[in-house]
């Protein structure tokens, strides 16, 4: 027998920008990223022990940060092929929220390009309105 379950009443957000942007913002944030002590991270990770094998499949950045590390990328290879891989994630997440779309689900796109203020307004506006 499958059991049932009650029907949770949700909303679905979800942030938009257009593509130009929203390429740039993923730029920006990688830059930051690796600014910020990605790669000093990945060389304490080895350092400690952990394979470069076992890192690689701890995601997108790890992946390409350790093969920079490991001498098998330059950095500006790092780099271009992590950001195209990032964005390419991003597609494919656009694409599963479409998907959702097609199966009747509503997604409440919220601009991206608000600030933070509006965007979280918006949210907590359209969460009291269904509350009820």
């Amino acid at each position: 027998m499958v059991p049932s379950y009650p029907k949770i009443n949700s909303l679905i957000f979800g942030i938009k920008n257009p593509r130009a942007l929203e390429r740039e913002k993923i730029r920006i944030r990688l830059q930051q990223r690796l600014d910020d002590g990605m790669i000093d991270e990945i060389k304490r990770l080895m350092d400690s022990g952990i394979s470069a094998d076992d890192l690689i499949y701890y995601g997108l950045e790890y992946k390409y940060v350790t093969l920079y590390v490991t001498g098998q990328l330059k950095y500006e290879e790092m780099f271009e092929q992590l950001y195209i891989a990032i964005c390419q994630f991003a597609k494919r997440q656009m694409t599963w929220f479409r998907r959702m779309e097609r199966l009747g689900m509503y997604i409440y796109w919220i601009d991206g390009q608000l600030d933070m203020e509006r965007k979280i307004n918006f949210a907590l506006e359209l969460l009291r309105r269904n509350a009820n």
